[in-house]
């Protein structure tokens, strides 16, 4: 099929940050004789006509190009991380009339269209998307959290200071869904500041049901993160797989009832953020440092031990 490029397509291979991005790129969706590569893995994207969605690669933040079939020739829309099928919209006014065609690929065509001047074509502003989440008058923080239990995770990290031991019960929903993920495969952490009571039973329930504890000093931070397993997205049974991302919640909602509109008893105004996908290396060395400047269970159980608990409370560095 002959194939175009788009000036937003091209754009996106010009913008990126990975100098090597436009040649994988261009490796995966075009032969050398500039004819368009096909890949029985393709499907259609939903919400623009004729377009489809081609896999680059598959980690974490994996490149996706997305294309249009019109008749006889594909038009090489977009291309970016995941993040981009959320942004999408129709092509610009007169795109497909400026689509740049490939009369022959070979080695040099990455590089020649990254030394191209950069195009601005104007285009229609994306949607903008909520992403605030609140409590009052829906229980959305609660939603989406539990939206989550039946995805594969690779990583689930829960910082909060305050926290309703209770929630973590095995017979209580929020429990159940943790240790069905601990179960399932995850590696769950939790890190939460020294409890003001000194009671850390629960926390030796949870370590015993393989949920990692870190206890901060002076910890008031609310973060709620649910990584997806990249490597699971398409396994047998979870139906489309393309759609799902990870889960990052950051904002008032402590780990209560309350907090998390859990049980029958009055919420709390709460309202968290939703944090684009692609900010969570940020977010990973941000949970990274508490785990690595925390206290783990053995050094809690110490202080306990030797009546140290108020030096703990305190600062460590």
């Amino acid at each position: 099929m002959p194939v175009f490029l788009l000036p937003e397509f091209i754009a996106d291979l010009q913008d990126h940050a990975d100098a090597h991005f436009a040649r994988r790129v261009l490796q995966k969706t075009l032969r050398p004789d500039g004819k368009f590569r096909p890949d029985a893995e393709d499907h259609r994207y939903e919400g623009v006509e004729d377009a489809w969605i081609r896999y680059v690669s598959r980690q974490r933040t994996a490149y996706r190009v997305i294309y249009l079939k019109y008749r006889d020739n594909i038009y090489l829309y977009r291309a970016g991380e995941h993040s981009i099928e959320d942004r999408l919209t129709e092509p610009a006014t007169g795109a497909v009339e400026a689509a740049v065609p490939v009369v022959e690929a070979g080695p040099e065509l990455a590089a020649a269209i990254a030394a191209m001047p950069a195009l601005h074509t104007p285009q229609a502003s994306a949607p903008l998307i909520n992403r605030f989440k609140r409590n009052v008058p829906s229980p959305q923080v609660n939603r989406e959290i539990f939206s989550r239990r039946n995805l594969p995770h690779k990583d689930i990290w829960l910082v909060a200071p305050f926290i309703d031991c209770d929630l973590f019960a095995p017979t209580a929903a929020f429990g159940k869904l943790l240790l069905d993920q601990v179960e399932d495969g995850a590696s769950v952490v939790l890190i939460t500041a020294p409890p003001k009571d000194k009671n850390i039973d629960w926390m030796e329930n949870l370590a015993e049901r393989q949920v990692t504890i870190f206890v901060y000093p002076r910890l008031h931070t609310k973060l709620y993160c649910f990584i997806f397993d990249e490597n699971r997205r398409y396994e047998r049974g979870l139906q489309h797989g393309d759609r799902y991302s990870s889960l990052i919640l950051l904002g008032s909602a402590n780990l209560t009832s309350p907090g998390m509109a859990l049980g029958s008893g009055r919420c709390n105004e709460e309202l968290c953020y939703a944090v684009p996908e692609d900010e969570i290396d940020f977010v990973e060395e941000y949970v990274a440092e508490l785990m690595l400047r925390g206290y783990e269970l053995p050094d809690v159980r110490r202080f306990l031990a030797r009546g140290q608990w108020q030096k703990m409370e305190n600062e460590k560095w």
